[in-house]
Formats: C-alpha cells, structure tokens, sequence
C-alpha cells in the first residue's frame, strides 16, 4: 500500500463522501421517508413516485450540463460543496410535519444529493495514481456500503423511539459530517477561471454545451469505446437497477422469505457487496477493466441461472452472496472503465452522460420487470423465476458491446499519445 503514502488521507476523505451518501440513499429514498409519507400521514404512494420522477427528470437533464460546465472551468469541488449542502439542508427540512412542502423539499434534497454524484466520480483523478484507479473506486465503494449498514444501525434506535419524522434531522447532520472531509481537503487541479453559471445561460453557451455533449458521446474516432460503453452500461444497468428494486419482492416469491429473513439477507449481500467493491477494484487494475467488465456481466448471468433454477431454500444465501459481490462490482470497475476511455477535461461530461444512462436504465429495466410479470401472472411463482431468467438478456447485449471497447493501448495509439 505505498502507493498511498502520499495520497492517503486525501483517498480516505474521498472515500467517506460514499458512506456519507448512503445516509440519504437509505434512510430518506428508501426506507424513511417513503414510510413516513405513506404510513404515519397516510398519503397515496403516487405522491412519492410522482416526487421522485420530477427529481430524478431534473437529475437526468441537468448532471450532463452541469458536467460540460464543470470541464470547461476545470472545477468539480464547488459543484460538489453546493449541491451537497443543498441536500443536507432541505434532508434536514423534511421533517416540518406538512405534506406538500416536505415533497418539495424531497424533491430539492434528491436534485442536490443525485447531483453532486457526478463531480464525486469525476474528482477520482484529483487523488488516485494512474495504475490505481480501479483500487481507489473500490475503496470508495466499499466505503459507500459501509455505510449503508451504519446508517442503519445508527438511525434505527431514532425510529423505535420517536418516529420516522425524527430521522431526517440526523440523517442531515450525518450527512454533512461524513461528507466534509472530502469537500474541505480534496481540491481541484487546476481550476481555470470562475464559474460564472449565469454566462453558461446564454443560449449559444447552452447550444455549444449540448454540441460537446452529443461530440463527446458520438465521436468515435476521438473516444473510442465511449459510445459502445454507454450503450454497453445501458443494458447491464437495466437488469442491474431491476434486481436493486426488486431482489426482496422475489426473494419473498421465489423463496419463501418473510421479511426479517429479507431483511438479514438483503445485510448478507451487503456484507459481499463491501468484499466484492475493494476486490474488484484490485483485480481490474491487474487484468484490465474491460476484462473486469466483462466478467461482471458473467457473474450477473450467472446469479440470474441459478436465481431461476433453484428451488433449494438454503441457497439463496449463496445468491445473495454472488449478487452482494456483482452489486459491489458493477459501480467500482465501470466508474474505473469510463476514467480510462476518456481525457481528465472530459471526466465531468462523461459521468453526466453515465449518469443520464443510470436514470433512463433504471427506467426501462422497471417497465420491463413490471411489464413481463403482468404477462406471466398466470403461472405463479415461475412467472418470477422466468422474469429473472429474462434478464440475462440485457446482460448479454451489453456484453457484445463491451466486446467492441478496443483495449487501452489501441485507444492510446488512435489519441497519439
């Protein structure tokens, strides 16, 4: 580990952006505030999906603007800090007891926290060696999942005591707690210029801003494998978002589960999830991301055979370990795979664009789970078992174009470098 010896605080306080984010991740989007919209003030779901949709449209629009922005004047930090505390503020408003404002306030947090992913991805460079980055997006993975499990261990004890509404106070605080260190020390290169966003509002500025968007996405002679990436990320992400917002109503269908046996087994895969993040980020700086990739998308094929076939009440366990392991996987070696396939001045961009793919994944990987369970309602439980099987199809067409990403050294060799 002495290649850290110089960086290694600086990747420490990166990495503790990760688990900072997961105390909106799953106490607010998943668990808390959902249930304290629909169970304690007894509004309808739609309310919730309506909110989220608006934010996630806002996400998915602004995050590649705002990324081209950020390249252009070679500053990610600002970004993050703004955005980041525009989350933990309007986390922290969301208990004010009223239902409209605590959904426009959901809506505000949700923008800012999404957001602020992008330059978090994109500050990786800032503080992780060349032939490391596949390790650091590891650590920071790992770090992420981790905190999935802190946050639930440490807010779980405010709920039994005082309710949902009581959560969003200290999940904002923790929030801005674990997020600091990475928005204090961890600075851009070197910045050019201000960031004048009333300038970018210009409507040639905006006009040149969607041309470098569609340039840098389409232009496969400049970054080759960036368009196939994309797509590739699409349709893996598609089976992958299905299975996160699915896996517990299948684990109950398939197998029998009730939900503390959920439960534990949903902290099983996390436990595999935090070994599978810094293992996959070691392995993918020995033997290549793509070839990382590549695999990854194996093991996801492989989870959804055996999730299909087995009828074996004691190896679920077992699936929910290769799954913990591929989850963990699929963030680390794809944010390591898109560092790779573009130039540092085009690392805001492209995580935009990464990140409007997620959103539009997720999306389509839904309908088409919903969709697919509607038309095999009759048969019961193997209707589960054969949407999941279903899957592996979206798998297997990211794997052809993940085939097509030529290999670092022909990438070098098309820049010239």
């Amino acid at each position: 580990m002495s290649v850290f010896k110089k960086n290694n605080f600086l990747i420490f306080s990166w990495g503790l952006y990760d688990l900072a984010n997961q105390f909106f991740a799953l106490n607010v989007i998943s668990l808390y505030f959902v249930q304290w919209l629909t169970l304690e003030k007894q509004a309808p779901e739609i309310l919730y999906s309506i909110s989220f949709g608006i934010s996630t449209f806002f996400v998915a629009f602004f995050a590649p603007v705002l990324g081209t922005i950020s390249d252009l004047t070679a500053r990610r930090r600002p970004f993050l800090v703004f955005l980041t505390m525009i989350a933990v503020a309007f986390t922290m408003f969301l208990g004010i007891g009223k239902i409209l404002p605590a959904l426009i306030f959901f809506i505000i947090a949700n923008f800012g926290c999404q957001t602020a992913i992008v330059f978090y991805n994109a500050m990786l460079v800032n503080i992780a060696p060349k032939n490391k980055i596949g390790l650091v997006s590891g650590i920071g993975k790992m770090f992420g999942y981790s905190g999935a499990i802190i946050a639930l261990l440490l807010i779980k004890p405010v709920v039994l005591k005082s309710g949902y509404q009581a959560t969003f106070l200290p999940t904002g605080i923790l929030f801005f707690i674990f997020a600091l260190p990475c928005m204090v020390f961890v600075k851009d290169k070197q910045p050019r210029g201000r960031i004048e966003i009333f300038k970018f509002l210009k409507k040639e500025k905006i006009r040149q801003i969607f041309k470098s968007l569609k340039e840098t996405a389409t232009n496969t002679a400049r970054f080759p494998g960036l368009l196939d990436f994309l797509k590739a990320s699409f349709f893996g992400l598609c089976a992958v978002n299905a299975v996160i917002l699915f896996m517990s109503v299948y684990a109950s269908r398939a197998f029998g589960l009730d939900k503390s046996e959920v439960m534990v087994l949903i902290t099983f895969s996390t436990f595999f999830a935090i070994l599978g993040s810094i293992a996959s980020g070691f392995i993918s700086d020995y033997v290549g991301h793509k070839k990382s990739m590549c695999a990854v998308f194996i093991l996801w094929g492989l989870c959804f055979f055996i999730g299909a076939f087995s009828k074996n009440f004691y190896l679920y366990r077992v699936i929910g370990a290769i799954v913990g392991i591929a989850l963990g996987s699929t963030w680390v070696v794809s944010r390591a795979l898109a560092i790779r396939l573009v130039p540092e001045e085009k690392i805001g961009e492209v995580f935009g664009l990464f990140n409007l793919v997620g959103y539009l994944s997720a999306i389509v990987g839904a309908l088409f789970w919903g969709l697919l369970l509607l038309l095999l309602s009759s048969f019961g439980e193997w209707g589960y078992r054969m949407t999941l099987l279903s899957l592996t199809v979206f798998m297997l067409l990211g794997f052809y174009f993940l085939m097509r990403i030529p290999t670092p050294s022909k990438i070098k060799s098309r820049d010239g470098s």
